[in-house]
């Protein structure tokens, strides 16, 4: 059997060792955090850039890789970007128009998990809204993500 200061001894450099390990492994995950920075700040400028010269009037609540439409099984997500070339949108004079110069607006319905007590009255109110839209404007209305619904 041990001796009792030996387990003692032995406990203490254990939790020593323990607490050694746990220290540098913090170390070096803040090290490792500190080098990914620049490049997560990298990547967002170029984002941000990429937007500027593809789209630069977009409205300030539309990025150009917002989904407007969800594949099913497998097929791919439509983004804002793929739908506005699809449609030969461009700027001008700081509006976003289509090939046919008319401006070009985005409408975001109302997406739920659970829906609220007034959803029918919610519902009529996008399905008026939208056709009204319609006749002045090209319109892109954005889809729910079937993954909430």
């Amino acid at each position: 059997m041990l001796s009792h200061s030996y387990a003692r001894k032995s406990l203490f450099s254990i939790c020593i060792f323990l607490f050694g390990a746990s220290l540098a492994f913090a170390e070096r995950e803040s090290t490792r955090q500190i080098v990914a920075m620049p490049a997560l700040a990298r990547v967002s400028e170029a984002a941000e850039s990429s937007r500027s010269k593809n789209f630069s009037c977009l409205p300030k609540d539309v990025r150009d890789d917002d989904v407007v439409s969800y594949g099913l099984k497998g097929r791919q997500s439509v983004t804002v970007e793929k739908k506005l070339t699809e449609i030969k949108a461009r700027c001008r004079r700081g509006k976003l128009v289509d090939a046919k110069g008319r401006e070009i607006r985005f409408y975001h319905p109302s997406c739920w998990g659970n829906p609220p007590v007034d959803y029918l009255e919610v519902r009529q109110r996008e399905d008026k809204e939208v056709p009204e839209l319609k006749k002045r404007y090209t319109v892109i209305v954005f889809g729910c993500n079937p993954m909430i619904q």
